[in-house]
């Protein structure tokens, strides 16, 4: 991207950029991005707003905010490097592998805790989570927006963990009058450790200076991997905890007995019981617990094995598939007969009712919380990795719903979603907000693991918060910020023309004001905020408010945008097959890749649609581009899909009844073709051929013109 600066800034009095460490202009200029008469930015002034904050001592004190530069730096094009678009509230965070949630309300918001994939990434290996040792913290109060507060370096507050994985939280207010929180963890997968803090982001304490659970430690003789705590407090204040995990010695994993419960003590960093053995069918692992309207939930992961075997014995109850969550209910914790086993409620991210899902296969955990009236289920895929085009097994956390009926207990099954979950509120636009609340962006990362800033890393960043209600428009716009360049504020399409900017030359953190903001009708609203270069810090933001009236309310939807998931899934022997995913917002030509595969996996589908009678599109595969070691192999095909049909909603297989040899799509020298396959359940594999010879590929990006969509409103 071209950056380019008109006009250079002046230099700010020495005394004033030793104090504030910014050098800004201070008079007000007109608004446009050219400097005023004299050709220089003006003198630097720091100019006092109307707001005003409250120091350590306690005195009400002036905040101090300056002018924007004004040296007519262009943004002439935005970052394309966005991962998770402005149509899907999935996954909660654009930038951050984090998996295996919990969560709890404070304050009216809700705050996110996970294992810090991203700590892993950061060493460039395949995710064994050897060197996780941290967790990470979101909150949101609309369910869309997010504020990443950072990491809790729990290998700092107890060194003597060898990992933290898959936490579980509760809070209560103790003698003290204080909330407190209890963060246990996963401390590798030989036990549990927990920490704790006053304040939901920390700081934390190590209370016991050891692990709460540990391998082999009296009454675990049959759980060797004693890990995934899930706790709960009920409505007597009394705590529970749950955790497990292993493979049975006797290898019956259909009634293994591995997860266990027992009571917490008053001080919930003890235990007031002895374990007991929940018999949890085909357990695997991802113990949770969640204490709703008297009654225990107990949600664990099953296997990947089929479970239809032996599952005659829960007559009337779903058989779970493959590695999904399911979950068992009791009234008295403590008396291992009464846990009533009730099923699946969460498929693999892999699959759904439909199906294959169009996302990759990958472990599973969940949490699942009521918050302001609604239920949620906060669950973990690869779906960011695999939009971000890698496949060493980061996950990222998800939000969906969860349809509880509370007065039965009954969960009915229900899988991941890219949609997620709706906005159920308008951001305040005229408080202040921290510079890491987002939907998503584009090339952002942050300042420092703890309470951070946003960071851009590249020109063009950009970041994106969804439906701000203006309700007075805006007469300027204040960001706290550091580094140097320029940081626009865009409404609605990132395409759009400025309304505000800020420009700024800052060595520590400054407030800098816009000279005006451009007038906009309505009243709900999205923005984007656009960075002209990377290492720009943004700490908080905030909008003046501009009129007097109250202008006209909107619906909280009306920021919504529709869109059509386009799943095109293939079959490769041995897998993961191929499934490529989409939104469609409207006609047009899309390219779609899939996810990888092996070079030596047999294709025996080059892709189909689910079926879908109700359909209002078709899909036109007007060639597929195919990775190859050598490159990418374009290969027309020219096939029309109907999601309609059964029998025409996809390209070649191996069950057609082309002869072994010949050629189905493209041309001699470059096509692809049927070839002879051992795989004894097929006709046929597709292989490509470029000049006579067999070219292995790793994905498959389909070329596609999709007309005639209509989409609900």
């Amino acid at each position: 991207m071209k950056i380019t600066s008109k006009f250079a800034a002046i230099l700010c009095a020495a005394a004033l950029f030793m104090t504030v460490g910014c050098s800004n202009g201070g008079e007000t200029s007109s608004g446009s991005s050219e400097p005023n008469a004299s050709g220089n930015s003006g003198t630097a002034d720091v100019s006092s707003a109307s707001n005003s904050e409250t120091n350590e001592s306690g005195t009400v004190s002036e905040e101090k905010i300056m002018d924007s530069l004004n040296n007519g730096i262009i943004i002439d094009s935005v970052s394309g490097n966005v991962y998770k678009n402005e149509m899907n509230a999935n996954p909660i965070s654009p930038n951050i592998f984090c998996a295996d949630p919990t969560a709890v309300e404070y304050n009216g918001r809700l705050y996110v805790y996970g294992t810090n994939d991203q700590q892993q990434a950061e060493e460039g290996t395949k995710n064994d989570y050897a060197y996780i040792k941290s967790l990470v913290v979101f909150s949101t109060d609309d369910m869309v927006n997010w504020i990443y507060h950072g990491r809790i370096e729990v290998g700092e507050i107890a060194p003597w963990i060898y990992n933290s994985w898959a936490p579980s939280i509760v809070s209560r207010v103790e003698d003290d009058g204080l909330t407190h929180f209890y963060l246990y963890f996963s401390n590798g997968g030989s036990g549990v450790g927990v920490i704790t803090s006053t304040d939901p982001v920390g700081p934390w304490t190590d209370p016991l200076g050891e692990p709460l659970v540990y391998q082999n430690m009296p009454g675990l003789e049959n759980c060797p991997a004693p890990f995934d705590p899930g706790v709960c407090i009920d409505e007597n204040g009394v705590g529970w905890l749950a955790f497990g995990g292993g493979t049975p010695a006797d290898g019956n994993t259909m009634h293994s007995k591995i997860p266990k419960i027992a009571k917490l003590g008053k001080d919930m960093l003890s235990f007031d019981s002895e374990f007991v053995s929940i018999d949890a069918p085909y357990f695997f692992e991802a113990s949770e617990l969640n204490y709703i309207d008297g009654v225990y939930y107990y949600t664990y992961c099953t296997d990947w094995q089929d479970h239809k075997t032996g599952w005659k014995e829960y007559e009337g109850v779903k058989v779970p598939p493959a590695c999904s969550m399911a979950y068992m209910t009791t009234k008295t914790p403590l008396d291992a007969d009464s846990w009533e086993c009730r099923g699946p409620y969460f498929y693999n991210a892999g699959e759904n009712a439909d199906g294959a899902s169009g996302l990759r296969w990958a472990n599973n955990h969940t949490h699942f919380i009521e918050y302001k009236g609604v239920n949620y289920i906060i669950h973990h895929t690869l779906l960011l990795e695999e939009l971000m085009g890698g496949k060493a097994g980061f996950r990222s956390m998800m939000a969906d719903y969860l349809p509880m009926d509370k007065a039965t207990g009954d969960i009915p099954i229900t899988a991941a979603s890219k949609k997620g979950v709706a906005q159920i509120k308008l951001v305040d636009p005229y408080t202040d907000n921290s510079g890491a609340l987002m939907f998503t962006s584009a090339d952002i990362g942050y300042d420092k693991v703890n309470d951070p800033a946003a960071k851009s890393t590249a020109n063009g960043a950009w970041i994106y918060v969804r439906g701000a209600d203006f309700g007075y428009g805006a007469s300027e716009f204040i960001a706290e910020v550091k580094g140097k360049g320029r940081i626009e504020v865009r409404l609605d399409d990132i395409s759009s023309k400025a309304a505000a900017f800020v420009e700024f030359d800052c060595a520590d953190y400054t407030k800098i004001r816009s000279d005006s903001f451009a007038k906009f009708d309505g009243r709900n609203h999205d923005i984007y905020f656009v960075f002209s270069g990377s290492d720009i810090e943004l700490k908080s933001w905030r909008f003046s408010k501009g009129d007097e009236q109250l202008r006209p309310e909107e619906s909280i939807a009306s920021t919504d945008i529709p869109y059509k998931t386009l799943v095109i899934s293939g079959q490769t022997e041995p897998g993961p097959s191929p499934s490529a995913m989409l939104d469609i917002p409207k006609d047009g030509d899309y390219s779609i890749k899939s996810s990888s595969f092996e070079k030596d996996s047999a294709i025996v589908n080059l892709g189909f649609i689910n079926t879908d009678t109700n359909a209002k599109y078709k899909v036109l595969v007007r060639s597929l581009t195919l990775a190859t070691e050598n490159g990418d192999v374009e290969v027309p095909v020219n096939k029309e899909l109907d999601p309609t049909s059964s029998s025409e909603n996809g390209l070649e297989n191996g069950w057609g009844g082309s002869e072994v040899g010949s050629l189905i799509y493209g041309t001699e020298e470059c096509g692809i073709f049927a070839a002879k396959t051992d795989i004894t359940w097929t006709n046929y594999r597709l292989a490509l051929k470029v000049n006579g010879e067999e070219t292995p590929f790793t994905s498959i990006t389909y070329n596609v013109t999709v007309s005639g969509l209509e989409l609900d409103s």
